[in-house]
């Protein structure tokens, strides 16, 4: 004689699986409306960094010049305004231009602000 399945096991495991496949139909519903809302957001604020204020820094030349006294040169790739005193700091490469270390490069970060029109290095 076969055993037939007991009928609540079987109501079960068809509620199992209709919520199952119900959850993945509802999450895929929803994933294009968050997606879309995401794109637009990333479109703002791409745009907000786009129209923000230039930051007023000095050049290669500008920057070399105020840390020639010093014996270094810089080449900049960055500078962001310093948070609690007005200047800049800039991330470069730092060149020794004079003495027994003279042509030696090595990455650092400098500060410099404007001080009479001219760049001036300070700490």
């Amino acid at each position: 004689m076969a055993k037939h399945p007991d009928t609540a096991v079987v109501a079960a495991a068809i509620a199992l699986l209709t919520g199952t496949a119900g959850g993945y139909a509802v999450n895929e519903l929803a994933r294009p409306g968050h997606i879309a809302e995401l794109e637009q957001e990333i479109a703002r604020l791409k745009e907000a960094a786009q129209q923000s204020s230039p930051v007023d820094a000095p050049n290669n030349e500008e920057a070399s010049a105020a840390i020639a006294k010093s014996g270094r040169s810089i080449r900049i790739s960055e500078c962001r305004p310093r948070a609690a005193i007005p200047g800049v700091t800039c991330t470069g490469i730092i060149t020794t231009t004079s003495g027994s270390f003279a042509g030696s490069a090595q990455p650092g970060v400098l500060s410099f602000a404007r001080i009479d029109g001219t760049w001036a290095q300070i700490q």
